[in-house]
């Protein structure tokens, strides 16, 4: 079943095309991550954990076992650097004196 879907028209417009939107998808992500705006670089390292899951699909459609596990890897990365920096920016907010009136 699953190698019927690999030769489908379905499947040969996704890998003609959606290369294209994870390409624009990762493109934006890196100019998210590298934001001096907190909230900005957070998205980013979500946009950034989607586009290398959906580039992860794309390679495991052409059947390159090496660059499913490059891009589930920069996956996890990037959720992890999503998950320490919103923690880092919640313990800042955390350890800040408050203003009182």
């Amino acid at each position: 079943m699953f190698e019927n879907f690999l030769q489908s028209d379905v499947a040969e417009n996704f890998k003609q095309y959606g290369q294209w939107l994870i390409l624009i998808l990762s493109i934006l992500s890196l100019m998210l991550v590298s934001s001096v705006k907190h909230e900005t670089r957070l998205k980013g390292y979500i946009l950034t954990g989607i586009s290398r899951f959906s580039g992860a699909l794309v390679f495991l459609l052409v059947d390159l076992p090496a660059f499913v596990i490059a891009n589930l890897i920069q996956t996890y990365i990037a959720f992890r650097g999503y998950y320490k920096n919103k923690k880092a920016r919640e313990e800042d907010k955390d350890d800040k004196p408050h203003k009182t009136d």
